[in-house]
């Protein structure tokens, strides 16, 4: 469960918001979750002092987890993990797949010595469906790595995938909810914004 100790800095949100990295409203994803914020996944991580206090809020939820590697899914989320990484003590590894088109991921072969045997530390800037996560964790764990958890700045699918807590820093301020029991459509009675991710 994601706890207020794992939320970002106010003055981080803040900037989010100005710079239109976070919206509020209400949205409809792509998995059928409803929030009230949107974050842009392409642009988020794209100013390094605001990506690298995101990555210090992550890290220091996991401080005291021995990680030794940070993987990431996606190339959305290897920016994210590579200062999670920065941050950890001592400072973990970073590898990234690349998906591939039949499915499943590819983690270049050279790397694989850092995850088999190795404390692994899931991150990736969004989660929508949990899919994605879903998949590369069970790739990590055949290649040998021990999950340890998993992290991202918002979680719109569940608190556990595979077994694995996830934690989400804007989760406490911006909750996803099942279609059916949506607050905000209670709240409005506006439909929902479609988002397209």
């Amino acid at each position: 469960m994601v706890t207020p100790a794992t939320m970002l800095d106010p003055t981080i949100l803040e900037h989010l918001k100005r710079n239109r990295l976070l919206r509020e409203g209400h949205f409809i994803y792509r998995s059928g979750r409803h929030s009230a914020a949107l974050l842009d996944r392409d642009r988020l991580l794209a100013d390094p002092a605001a990506a690298s206090r995101m990555g210090y809020a992550l890290a220091k939820r996991f401080f005291i987890d021995h990680i030794e590697t940070v993987a990431a899914p996606s190339i959305w989320g290897a920016g994210l993990a590579q200062w999670v990484a920065y941050f950890l003590e001592p400072r973990a590894k970073v590898i990234y797949a690349t998906p591939q088109t039949e499915g499943g991921f590819r983690i270049a072969e050279g790397l694989s010595d850092l995850v088999d045997g190795c404390r692994v530390l899931l991150v990736d800037n969004l989660i929508i469906s949990g899919e994605t996560l879903g998949r590369f964790d069970a790739a990590v764990e055949e290649l040998g790595g021990e999950v340890i958890g998993i992290g991202t700045l918002w979680d719109g699918a569940d608190e556990f995938i595979r077994g694995h807590g996830v934690v989400g820093l804007l989760n406490t301020l911006y909750p996803a909810y099942d279609g059916r029991e949506c607050p905000i459509c209670d709240a409005t009675g506006e439909p929902p914004e479609r988002v397209n991710y």
